[in-house]
């Protein structure tokens, strides 16, 4: 495998369809695709399988996904690409802000060592960034059938927005930032070009 891809953006910028667009698209250009969607439970990259850690403290929930990280690079893969949508920034620093209360700082050089483990797939990170967090949501809710998203989440989502984009910029990683407002043809075309080159 040449490339592990992140698709990552606060919640509902659309990472799982462009994840599923994006597999699609390497895969009719030749490419060997390995895909997970958020709640995957079959990922590899994620101990909880999609859902909520159990009760354990912030050095237990650091040496589980540092032992899974580590137990996937064991395993040998034939793929030229695996694509996952929200497993490194979005699951993560939701975990780590809602059940420990991290601090951005802490965030940040968690994951900059757990993306040393896998730094022979050559990681690289696609954020979708939105202006306007509260309208996406909105967006999303609506398309889910769900009811509006209320202020409190909304707040939440653009405190995520600022620590996210803090975090990547405190990796060493390639990443890109991506509006989605320049349409979702461009973001494909943006991304394959950037792992296939």
């Amino acid at each position: 495998m040449n490339k592990i891809i992140f698709i990552e953006g606060v919640s509902g910028v659309g990472k799982t369809t462009t994840t599923s667009l994006l597999a699609g698209k390497l895969q009719s250009m030749g490419f060997k695709v390995n895909c997970h969607l958020e709640g995957d439970n079959d990922n590899p990259l994620d101990p909880f399988k999609g859902t909520y850690p159990p009760e354990i403290s912030i050095a237990e929930f650091f040496e589980t996904y540092s032992q899974c990280w580590k137990n996937f690079m064991e395993i040998k893969f034939e793929n030229d690409f695996m694509i996952v949508d929200g497993t490194l920034l979005h699951h993560q620093i939701n975990d780590l802000i809602r059940e420990y209360g991290a601090s951005d700082e802490v965030i940040a050089n968690y994951l900059a060592n757990l993306l040393s483990i896998i730094q022979r797939f050559n990681p690289i990170i696609f954020y979708f960034l939105s202006g306007d967090v509260g309208l996406r949501l909105e967006q999303a809710h609506k398309s889910r059938k769900q009811s509006a998203p209320t202020e409190e989440r909304v707040r939440f989502w653009e405190n995520r927005k600022r620590v996210d984009l803090y975090v990547l910029g405190r990796l060493q990683v390639k990443s890109h930032i991506l509006d989605v407002s320049n349409g979702w043809d461009l973001i494909l075309k943006t991304i394959a070009k950037h792992v296939t080159a």
